[in-house]
């Protein structure tokens, strides 16, 4: 008889992410506002915006010892902030692209 993998989520390892997203999120957004340009921002608002999510679930299990939303809804989340990661980095890469099939 084959038992469930522990798939219980760990707030430790969410604090982990959310600093390591969050500094590179918000380091992304200050560089796009002063320097990189629209697509850098849009990459570190996707980064940000998951950093929130995370710590907020961190903070939640860290409280209850329950996630604070469904793996399905987290998993949507990821999706939507890969999307929009995936676009800003496609906006950073507009100039490059153009030049490589003209």
């Amino acid at each position: 008889m084959q038992q469930r993998p522990n798939a219980a989520p760990s707030a430790g390892f969410n604090f982990v992410l959310v600093a390591v997203l969050g500094f590179i999120g918000i380091y992304d957004i200050v560089s796009g506002i002063t320097r990189d340009g629209a697509g850098v921002v849009i990459t570190g608002l996707a980064l940000t915006i998951y950093a929130a999510v995370l710590l907020r679930d961190a903070l939640h299990i860290s409280k209850t010892g329950q996630a604070a939303m469904s793996r399905a809804s987290m998993n949507r989340i990821g999706l939507a902030c890969l999307a929009l990661y995936v676009f800003g980095v496609l906006v950073k890469r507009v100039p490059e692209m153009a030049q490589f099939f003209s």
